[in-house]
């Protein structure tokens, strides 16, 4: 056997300098990412939560307030967010929440205008009424018909059998004859009467040239145009008139310009208006001449196929797949090596255009008199409508009730010409108990470190100030209880997700400290006053709890791991608590709550609460839970949950990304020493306090490597808040000896 190395698992025999790298797991180890909050309430605007694909895309930062207030507009939402953002009004608090998940829970409904003729609805992008204020305008602009100018005319014209017959081709269909009265024709006026007596209706119309003695015939005007997808023609081929007439045999007319529609979308409340002119380009040309007996030929273009049809020739049908054929132009090029067939793209540019943009046309005539004529011309209108839609900031187009896809071809039909036409049947939507259980179900699957719903009672209290859908369905009793449920199964053992949550109650006093005896949870603190704030509008007004609420978890988020909010002072303007209406008047409530003088029943029963110190502002009372079972320093002080959520979750994450899936050719005192790094980050940053017994803020630490199963155990010291100074002071007589 060759002599051989064996090196980070390679057998090595070549001669040479090999290398391994490996990462030192002695140094630092960055904490989890903390300040996580989702809510779920009702927005004015907005997708609802269930029309969101993925909550986790759904998450804005600190520096997103904009793009908030553009999407929801107005509401809790985006009252909630700015509170989160910024709750303190300490330096204490340096930030707020570092990211939030938001997930809207009443079913807005977006306002629609169904296009005429079945085109297509049109929808607006904005959820709720806003949608209500857009307008749509299709004003169409006609298409400037085929004409073409002989040369002049001797008069007296007379006109004898042999001279009598005009010939024309239109749209690549079969020559037409018009045998024109025989007699003297003394001008080109009557020479024009005496061809639109003859012509038959809708072929072609005769009129007097723009100079002297000079004949013009133009294209008759047609229906729908703008339908077709495909542009007119116009032939004049080898008809027996043609030399008096001053015309020459096969020229060919096209339209100067093709249908257009100028489309206008307005937002009547913000005045943004989105206006284009859609339509009249030929994409591409194609013709089949009379060569192998063809005697008729037409283009056809579906969903998957261009169809040549040719009569009398053979094979009669030729069907030329879009997905074989990269662009127009390579279409083209096969095209032109059909017998009898010719194509060319419109442009350069053109020639590029995928074939899905074509219009899908119905038998647009193809048969060509003359060599290089290529009547059947095909646009891309509904493209070009369907991209303009596309680009708008204010709608979409989506196909009508009932169809599986939008207008294929042509342009929209005139409408709301003089006066637009609004869109409707925008709404709010209204918020149900469902719709709460999906909303924590959705924010099972985000990372989260608090939770806090924007509801504070029953919907139908805040249906009759106005504030939720008649027909909103939601209880405080079942949003507590669903969330309570929620914060359990995540603290569970498999679901390794621990987070907390701020609930609210706007409720008489009794009823309140009712609730927090049910609810009786460490993972909740249920706020219980109404607080004075801006609005998204910057308009100061009365929130519900549930602000207060927002700011104590947005507070959380932006401070140090492990500080208590007690005696912080927070961002507002006033405290009340009532269980009255919120349409009550300033002078006619009636609190039946005194944070100055009933402090100790209410810590005692776990409501958490604001104070007015005589120094001025609005500090947090006591950073207490709902717990209240026992004097457990853990469970009754959120601060201390919150500390010890944050590095359980952390401790596990950092081992599992470090060791699961590694061999277990890793021994004990490695993975300690990984351990021993990890927990010196908890003291670095607070988490953990150093003790005479623990000077690193841990002890005990045991790992045991069995088989596949790392066993870890330590003991840690738990940062805590100071919540007394006991002050023990003895007074002694003075006395004096001279």
């Amino acid at each position: 056997m060759a002599i051989n190395v064996s090196f980070n698992g390679a057998t090595i025999y070549k001669p040479g300098a090999y290398s391994k790298t490996q990462i030192d797991l002695g140094g630092g180890f960055p904490l989890s990412a903390t300040g996580l909050v989702a809510i779920m309430g009702e927005a004015e605007a907005g997708a609802p939560g269930a029309n969101e694909l993925d909550l986790a895309n759904n998450v804005f930062s600190p520096d997103q307030m904009a793009q908030i207030r553009e999407k929801y507009k107005s509401g809790p939402i985006v009252d909630a967010c700015n509170m989160l953002f910024s709750p303190g009004a300490d330096g204490a608090i340096p930030g707020g929440a570092s990211a939030i998940y938001v997930y809207k829970t009443n079913s807005s409904e977006r306002a629609t205008l169904d296009v005429a003729d079945d085109y297509g609805t049109v929808r607006a992008m904005e959820w709720g009424t806003g949608g209500n204020k857009i307008t749509l305008k299709c004003a169409a602009v006609a298409e400037t018909a085929a004409t073409l100018s002989g040369a002049a005319i001797s008069f007296p014209l007379v006109i004898g059998l042999s001279n009598n017959q005009l010939k024309i081709a239109l749209d690549g269909e079969a020559v037409q004859t018009i045998t024109i009265g025989s007699g003297s024709v003394a001008n080109v006026t009557a020479l024009a009467a005496a061809i639109n007596a003859a012509a038959p209706a809708g072929t072609i119309v005769a009129s007097a040239g723009e100079a002297s003695n000079t004949l013009k015939l133009t294209q008759a005007a047609g229906t729908d145009l703008h339908k077709l997808g495909a542009g007119r023609s116009m032939m004049v081929t080898d008809g027996s008139a043609n030399e008096d007439l001053g015309l020459t045999d096969m020229t060919v007319a096209l339209p100067a310009s093709e249908p257009k529609t100028l489309v206008t979308i307005k937002n009547s409340a913000t005045s943004l208006t989105e206006s284009s002119l859609v339509g009249g380009e030929i994409v591409m040309s194609m013709g089949r001449d009379s060569s192998g007996g063809c005697t008729s030929a037409e283009v056809s273009i579906d969903e998957d196929s261009v169809i040549l049809t040719q009569t009398g020739a053979t094979p009669s049908t030729i069907t030329l797949s879009k997905a074989d054929y990269g662009s127009v132009q390579v279409l083209v090029d096969y095209v032109n090596t059909l017998a009898g067939w010719s194509a060319s793209a419109g442009s350069t540019l053109l020639g590029n255009a995928s074939l899905a943009s074509l219009d899908r046309v119905s038998s647009a005539g193809a048969l060509s008199q003359a060599s290089g004529h290529k009547p059947a011309r095909i646009k891309r209108d509904a493209a070009k409508t369907a991209e303009l839609f596309a680009l708008s900031s204010l709608v979409e187009m989506i196909p009508m009730e009932g169809e599986t896809e939008t207008k294929k071809v042509g342009l929209m039909d005139e409408q709301g010409v003089p006066n637009a036409l609004y869109l409707s049947g925008g709404a709010k939507g209204a918020t149900s108990s469902a719709e709460i259980v999906n909303a924590l179900s959705k924010i099972e699957k985000v990372r989260v470190n608090s939770v806090v719903p924007l509801f504070s009672r029953d919907a139908s209290d805040d249906a009759a100030d106005g504030l939720t859908d008649g027909s909103s369905s939601y209880t405080i009793d079942g949003i507590h209880q669903a969330v309570k449920t929620h914060l359990s199964l995540m603290a569970t053992t498999k679901k390794r997700s621990e987070r907390q949550g701020y609930l609210s109650l706007k409720a008489s006093y009794e009823a309140c400290k009712e609730k927090a005896a049910n609810l009786a949870d460490a993972r909740i603190q249920l706020a219980i006053q109404d607080i004075r704030q801006a609005d998204s509008q910057g308009a100061i007004k009365w929130f519900q709890p549930w602000a207060g609420a927002a700011l104590l978890a947005g507070a959380r988020g932006g401070s140090p791991i492990g500080l208590p909010m007690t005696f912080k002072f927070f961002n507002m303007s006033g405290i009340r608590q009532t269980g009255q209406s919120m349409s009550t008047a300033e002078q006619d409530i009636a609190a039946d709550f005194d944070p100055d003088t009933m402090y100790d029943d209410a810590i005692q029963n776990g409501v958490t609460f604001w104070e007015r110190p005589q120094t001025g502002g609005f500090r947090l009372v006591l950073d207490n839970t709902t717990y209240g079972k026992d004097g457990n320093w853990v469970y009754n002080r959120a601060h201390v949950l919150y500390a010890a959520d944050v590095l359980a979750f952390d401790f596990r994450n950092q081992l599992e990304n470090i060791y699961v899936g590694v061999k277990n050719t890793v021994t004990a005192a490695e993975v300690k020493s990984t351990c021993e790094s990890i927990l010196g980050t908890y003291l670095a940053q607070g988490i953990t306090v150093s003790t005479a017994d623990a000077k690193n803020g841990f002890k005990q630490l045991v790992v045991q490597i069995n088989g596949n199963t790392i066993n870890v155990s330590v003991v840690v010291k738990l940062v805590e808040g100071i919540d007394f100074v006991l002050a023990d002071i003895t007074l002694q007589r003075a006395s004096q000896t001279a």
